[in-house]
């Protein structure tokens, strides 16, 4: 059973930026969105100060982060970034 999805501002605004014209990595992110969905807590958990926020490497370079939350079952996209820049909201 997949979670429900919420999307955050600042993921669409990198999703635009970054996959607007790099169809490879867009696809990779959608691909990736989709496991997600299917199962959440498999993915690495942040520790503080990004408690309860999970994170996942994409297209090399780049990473995904969102926060599960297992009561609504529902995940949240929270960025997505070059990995110098990811953690840095």
């Amino acid at each position: 059973m997949t979670w429900a999805l919420a999307v955050s501002p600042e993921f669409e605004q990198d999703y635009r930026k970054l996959c607007g014209k790099n169809a490879g990595l867009r696809r990779a992110v959608d691909k990736k969105v989709s496991q997600i969905r299917e199962n959440p807590t498999h993915f690495k958990p942040l520790r503080t100060p990004l408690q309860g926020v999970r994170r996942v490497h994409l297209a090399g370079s780049y990473v995904l982060l969102f926060e599960p939350d297992v009561e609504r079952r529902m995940v949240k996209l929270i960025r997505l970034a070059h990995h110098d820049v990811a953690y840095g909201f």
